[in-house]
């Protein structure tokens, strides 16, 4: 067992070849940079929250990298990585989003690179200057389990290029961003997640398909339940999708959504609508939506962008049905959230999907062929939350 204090990166360094576990000893290990897992099979234990790991604040770094951190696209995949019970500390709000040495690292607490069959469970993360968790570069089959992260600059879990995920029982809150985003996720299972009080949606799926997404209770994020959209091509004035990349074919059952200001948001685009042919469209089946209000195109012009497999309940029905909390969440709603003054779905951009919302109302709308108003690089504050894009 590695005592409070001792150098992480070393120990494991020194670990044999392999399957190896190292074991860290309560109390508070300081940090002056990553600690990086660059090999396949080894478990990286705490003894629970009374271990700690503490960044230097205002470091601009991530913490804890699992796989190849010195080259923009890994050379290889990291297997069997077991990161579990301990506290995980960034840096900090302060400072850039990316490693200074490393432009291509976000700074999250824990990032999976081109991972394969990685747990990330039982943690509690905190002062991360990009999402706390992030998976990328085609990672695969990794758990995300049992954590807590809140407090994030941006999200709270981030999913890019990632297939088979597990992200179950973790609660996901006061992120300034979405609760969970995804670029680009495939074939995996969100379940039994609590998403509450985000600055923008509990769920932000772009350019994702295939995905179970069930039996989350998703509460009082500031913009939408779920917000459902296509990949935007960056740094392009006026902005503009991928072709054919708005989110299909996801699943979304026995949700809770009470007191967001929407409960869906579809947001496809002209060039990534929802009428191409072999287009597979999102299910929603016996979710709950209290208030049931959501933003969602014509279909004439868009196509059906979700179906409804079975009759949704809402407003005062719903909670009755639901109990105290959904009937809280709605009069909470009906009481502090004013309502829209104008039509959401005017055909909307996705990049006009993230500057339309202010703290109070939606203000306006950007139409597909129109300039951003605000900058892609502008700084995020609560009047003009994130929507995540590239």
């Amino acid at each position: 067992m590695l005592p409070a204090g001792g150098d992480v990166q070393q120990a494991i360094d020194a670990l044999p070849a392999g399957p190896a576990t190292l074991c860290l000893g309560a109390g508070e290990f300081k940090l002056h940079r990553l600690v990086a897992i660059e090999r396949d099979d080894v478990v990286l234990r705490g003894a629970g929250r009374a271990t700690v790991l503490r960044l230097d604040h205002g470091r601009e770094s991530p913490v804890l990298v699992v796989g190849d951190h010195r080259r923009r696209e890994p050379a290889h995949p990291v297997a069997d990585v077991r990161i579990e019970s301990l506290r995980v500390v960034g840096g900090g709000w302060k400072g850039r989003e990316a490693d200074r040495e490393h432009p291509y690292l976000m700074n999250s607490a824990v990032a999976v690179r081109a991972g394969r069959g990685v747990v990330v469970r039982g943690l509690e993360l905190a002062g991360c200057r990009s999402a706390c968790i992030l998976t990328e570069h085609d990672s695969r089959d990794v758990t995300i389990a049992d954590n807590v992260a809140r407090g994030a600059y941006w999200d709270g879990i981030s999913l890019n290029d990632t297939r088979g995920a597990r992200v179950t029982g973790n609660v996901v809150r006061a992120n300034k961003a979405a609760g969970i985003t995804a670029e680009h996720l495939e074939d995996s299972r969100i379940e039994g997640n609590t998403l509450a009080d985000n600055g923008s949606a509990g769920i932000y799926l772009a350019n994702s398909r295939r995905n179970v997404v069930a039996a989350n209770r998703i509460a009082g994020n500031r913009q939408a339940g779920v917000f459902l959209t296509c990949a935007v091509i960056q740094n392009r004035r006026p902005a503009r999708c991928f072709p054919d990349t708005m989110s299909e074919a996801n699943v979304f059952e026995r949700n809770e959504l009470a007191g967001n200001r929407r409960g869906y948001v579809l947001a496809p685009n002209v060039r990534a609508d929802c009428r191409r042919p072999g287009f597979v469209a999102n299910v929603s089946r016996e979710d709950r939506v209290v208030p049931p209000r959501n933003d969602e195109p014509d279909p004439r012009r868009f196509g059906r962008c979700l179906d409804r497999a079975a009759r949704r309940m809402g407003g005062a029905r719903a909670a009755r049905a639901g109990g105290p909390a959904l009937a809280r969440a709605t009069r909470y709603w009906r009481t502090t959230w004013p309502r829209p003054s104008v039509n959401f779905f005017t055909p909307v951009s996705p990049r006009a999907a993230r500057i339309a919302f202010t703290s109070s109302l939606v203000t306006a709308i950007v139409v597909d062929d129109a300039p951003p108003s605000v900058p892609m690089n502008a700084p995020v504050t609560p009047e003009m939350p994130s929507w995540n894009w590239p």
